[in-house]
């Protein structure tokens, strides 16, 4: 009998990648995505022409990599230097050949806005030209704070976000159980909800890789740990629920 997977709920391309890097680990996984990123075509030229005129790049995810490069091999104006907070991020920029990047360190707790900010507010920001990167809206925190800090800051969405259409029968799988699910937004959560009726009823288990994503997961009945978002620490978290794990603590 197969093992139960890990349900990778990331956007289809990241989630792929990480299931042939988990399958090396000996963790089995379903690939569903929750969440579904288009780059905006018509942005990819600014937001080039405007990464030359930066000081800085802050990128949110790497749905913001992929927007900018492409598929062609653009080469980066190395005097610019790379911000974000996700270590996938983070590995990304590094595969397109972008080696100044400031993030979290690869032991922080978290990897968030407020993780990235103790690097970031001893700086002098006054009249530097920083470009913000990013899908639709998202959290204004570290936005607000480098304004205050007299940064000059320019924000592009350079992607789309959207709830995907769901094939039936990976997601009937998944829900057939049993799985742990693995959630790195609160958007794929709530995409979730929305695609399957009586969700809070459905006693599954899961792993969010942030407080606010748990938050929203144990709000609609999910049973969660949290996990760093580290290949490593997946893993032995669910190779824990393998062996004996039924009550993730909140």
């Amino acid at each position: 009998m197969p093992e139960a997977p890990l349900v990778l709920t990331r956007p289809a391309a990241q989630a792929k990648a990480w299931q042939a890097r988990l399958q090396a680990l000996g963790v089995p996984s379903l690939v569903l995505p929750l969440v579904a990123v288009t780059p905006d075509s018509a942005q990819q030229e600014p937001a080039r022409q405007a990464v030359a005129q930066a000081d800085a790049v802050f990128f949110t995810s790497p749905a913001a990599v992929q927007a900018l490069f492409g598929a062609d091999a653009w080469p980066w104006p190395h005097p610019v230097q790379a911000l974000c907070v996700g270590p996938g991020t983070q590995e990304a920029l590094r595969a397109r050949g972008v080696l100044d990047i400031v993030a979290p360190p690869s032991d922080a707790t978290q990897f968030d806005s407020e993780a990235l900010w103790p690097l970031l507010e001893q700086r002098d920001w006054q009249q530097r030209r920083l470009l913000w990167l990013r899908g639709d809206g998202g959290r204004e925190w570290l936005i607000e704070r480098l304004r205050q800090q007299g940064a000059q800051l320019q924000v592009l969405t350079v992607y789309h976000r959207s709830r995907p259409q769901l094939a039936a029968e990976p997601l009937a799988e998944a829900l057939r159980g049993p799985a742990l699910w693995l959630f790195s937004s609160s958007e794929a959560v709530e995409n979730l909800a929305a695609a399957v009726q009586h969700l809070h009823e459905r006693g599954l288990q899961a792993l969010a890789t942030h407080p606010r994503i748990a938050e929203t997961a144990t709000r609609h009945g999910l049973r969660v740990r949290l996990v760093r978002p580290q290949l490593s620490d997946l893993a032995e978290a669910w190779s824990l629920w393998r062996t004996g794990w039924q009550h993730p603590a909140p």
